[in-house]
């Protein structure tokens, strides 16, 4: 019976089993305002109960102390209402940050299920959804537009292997939602976020890197959330 189970879960779409919507797919707190809000909407019929905090590095784990409350961890919200989780910043953020490029967590919303007011077995999923939360220091004022259009490109060589590589020179991060050399040759995103002052490593084939007019397809998410496509020659 527990294989049948199983093999019935992985038949059921992802967007099926969670109850709940977000009205935003980031957050994006600056050092000036002190907080930000997510209203989240609960769009099944049964009362969701759910549980908010952040983490560090797309990891699970809660952080003890990541200088920001939020204000009211878990609640339960009717259906077809909504909430306002309140994100609130302390002044200890000041000491846990840097000063000069900004920081990136992930928010992690938990719809936890309840149990069968009939008593029947049923499969109970937890349904698990996270978003990149962003602390912007106050003296940063470039956008994100600006950071993903400021990005350099280039291919390197590291033994017998091959990597595009993207370098972010700017203070913020830069998020991908889609890399691919011309003609539609996708380029596997192991990580969509490219960090301040660093640089990130996709590897290629070798006859990717041999043609003549290398041209990368890219798109970024700007400050709003839309997904900005841009193509660069790197010959």
């Amino acid at each position: 019976m527990k294989k049948i189970i199983t093999v019935l879960f992985l038949l059921i779409p992802l967007s099926a089993l969670g109850t709940i919507q977000m009205n935003t797919t980031r957050v994006i707190l600056e050092e000036s305002e002190n907080e930000q809000t997510v209203e989240v909407n609960n769009i099944g019929i049964k009362t969701a109960l759910i549980q908010v905090w952040l983490s560090q590095d797309d990891a699970n784990d809660r952080i003890k102390d990541t200088g920001f409350i939020i204000a009211q961890p878990m609640f339960k919200v009717k259906s077809g209402r909504s909430k306002i989780v309140r994100i609130i910043g302390t002044d200890e953020i000041k000491k846990l940050y840097p000063k000069d490029r900004e920081t990136m967590l992930w928010m992690n919303f938990l719809d936890i299920p309840q149990k069968n007011e009939n008593g029947n077995n049923s499969l109970n999923i937890a349904v698990h959804t996270k978003m990149k939360f962003f602390y912007m220091p106050e003296n940063i004022e470039i956008t994100r537009a600006e950071a993903a259009e400021k990005l350099s490109w280039g291919i390197q060589r590291i033994g017998k292997d091959i990597y595009l590589v993207a370098k972010n020179n700017s203070p913020i991060y830069v998020s991908l939602g889609k890399l691919a050399l011309k003609n539609n040759i996708p380029i596997k995103l192991d990580s969509s976020a490219i960090a301040p002052f660093s640089e990130t490593k996709y590897k290629i084939t070798k006859e990717m890197s041999n043609k003549r007019n290398i041209i990368v397809e890219y798109s970024y998410i700007d400050d709003l959330g839309t997904y900005i496509s841009k193509e660069i020659n790197l010959t």
